[in-house]
């Protein structure tokens, strides 16, 4: 299981929320956080246990890091 940080951001840039889950995948965690997503998110930035950014969702559109 991969771990990884999810973290909720509205429209002023300020996190609403963050947490940490354990998922089988990428695609695992990216259709948790849409679906746990507070009313007022505009971007979903999903990160790995070091803190690298793996993708972000802006727009009703998830982006993958080109690191990745």
């Amino acid at each position: 299981m991969s771990t990884f940080q999810i973290k909720y951001i509205n429209e002023t840039n300020n996190t609403l929320r963050s947490e940490t889950v354990f998922m089988r995948s990428l695609k695992g965690a990216k259709i948790s956080a849409s679906s746990c997503a507070p009313f007022c998110t505009n971007r979903i930035e999903l990160r790995n246990i070091i803190g690298t950014l793996l993708a972000y969702k802006e727009n009703g559109i998830w982006v993958n890091d080109s690191g990745f």
